[in-house]
């Protein structure tokens, strides 16, 4: 019997305790309790259906008694459920780690909660410590820091190689050490930033509320990202995705027809937008229909270029770089800065015979591989001064590449 969470709030205690799993919609309650059993004990486990339909959203959330467990829940990221011919995906749930002044979420990454925090006796030196905690893992390393109002103890940081032994030291090290989690740097400095701007904004009478509009407003840092996905999915739905990536400050549906969703979503800053690219560009959800996730820059150059491109003829395939030789290559350069190399891609294999488009890294500059000196000469004639977006392209003969023919011929 599949289960629909509604308002019903599942326990934040222990913290990060809880996986969001993205499955098949035909995935079952007693599947996911089986597949995650042993993990450690499951405190409870719900499979989002649909209100009307009862049929499966292809999401459920385990919710494990253990720390720990989670961590080890997380390995199976990739994994196959029994009978199931697609793998799963597997992140802890964002919910977790929310202030409860204003609901926003913190970073959550599996990876950079290697360290915690402990009060320990000022008569343990490092090397104690060390030894003390190394029936957890592989302790990395120990900071200690004197207490000034107590003499008799010491904060102490103790870094793993895991969230796994982290996760297990906490839970099995002596009670009195009070041991927790240690936030990364960044996230301790974004706290304090917050801290300060809403003591600020306490005294003008204002609150900082989690949103679904634009109306919040928008500072200068902000990064917008436009994305595709099935119509099958709502804002609710579109919000706990994109929550995974910490940094999220709203999303909102745009567009809406019998295939697909257009939505916009807005992160604080370029590195946390970029996070959210990484984790759900590409990812299938529902099952089968993939979620296109790209910046809004990038997206409207690409839209805004796609009359001139029609001009030049309807794409054609791109060949294998392993089994195809270059015959030619065209040197080309973006102005007043770099495009994107799919956008570059659609341009140059509009003359078929097309190997590969490669743009120097950190450079506005690169390079396109053709098959045929006729396609790459068509390539460098009508694209020579295109305007792709906001970019100028000039294209032309790949000197280089052409001297090296040249002395091969001369030698032959």
């Amino acid at each position: 019997m599949q289960e629909h969470m509604g308002r019903r709030e599942i326990s934040e205690e222990p913290p990060m305790s809880r996986l969001f799993v993205i499955c098949g919609r035909q995935v079952t309650k007693e599947q996911l309790m089986k597949h995650f059993a042993d993990d450690g004990e499951i405190e409870e486990c719900i499979v989002i259906v649909d209100k009307k339909t009862g049929q499966g959203k292809g999401v459920a959330y385990v919710k494990f008694t253990k720390t720990s467990s989670a961590a080890r829940g997380l390995r199976k990221n990739g994994s196959y459920i029994e009978n199931e011919t697609r793998p799963i995906k597997v992140m802890i749930s964002a919910s977790y780690q929310k202030k409860k002044e204003d609901g926003t979420p913190e970073e959550v990454n599996e990876y950079k909660f290697r360290r915690l925090f402990a009060v320990i006796p000022i008569s343990k030196d490092e090397e104690a410590i060390k030894s003390e905690f190394s029936r957890f893992g592989t302790v990395i390393q120990v900071r200690l820091v004197p207490d000034k109002k107590n003499q008799s103890q010491c904060a102490a940081y103790i870094t793993f190689t895991s969230f796994l032994e982290t996760a297990l030291a906490i839970e099995g090290c002596d009670p009195n050490y009070r041991a927790k989690f240690c936030l990364p740097r960044e996230a301790l400095n974004k706290e304090k930033e917050a801290s300060s701007s809403g003591k600020h904004e306490s005294s003008n009478g204002s609150s900082r509320k989690r949103t679904h509009s634009p109306e919040s407003g928008r500072p200068g840092g902000d990064v917008k990202l436009v994305v595709i996905c099935s119509n099958s999915l709502n804002q609710d739905r579109l919000w706990r995705i994109f929550d995974i990536a910490p940094g999220m400050k709203y999303c909102n549906i745009v567009t809406q027809n019998d295939i697909n969703i257009t939505a916009s979503v807005v992160y604080s800053s370029k590195s946390e937008a970029q996070r959210a690219v990484d984790k759900i560009h590409g990812l299938e959800y529902p099952i089968g229909e993939r979620i296109i996730v790209r910046y809004e820059d990038e997206f409207r150059d690409e839209i805004s270029s796609n009359d001139v491109l029609s001009q030049l003829g309807p794409p054609k395939p791109i060949l294998n770089p392993q089994t195809t030789q270059c015959a030619k290559k065209a040197f080309f350069i973006c102005m007043p800065e770099a495009v994107s190399v799919k956008l570059l891609q659609d341009a140059f294999c509009r003359f078929g015979d097309l190997i590969n488009v490669y743009l120097i890294p950190g450079k506005r500059h690169g390079y396109a591989a053709f098959a045929s000196d006729v396609s790459a000469d068509r390539a460098i004639q009508q694209l020579h001064g295109i305007q792709l977006g906001d970019c100028r392209l000039k294209v032309l003969e790949c000197m280089e590449q052409n001297d090296n023919k040249k002395r091969r011929q001369t030698d032959q």
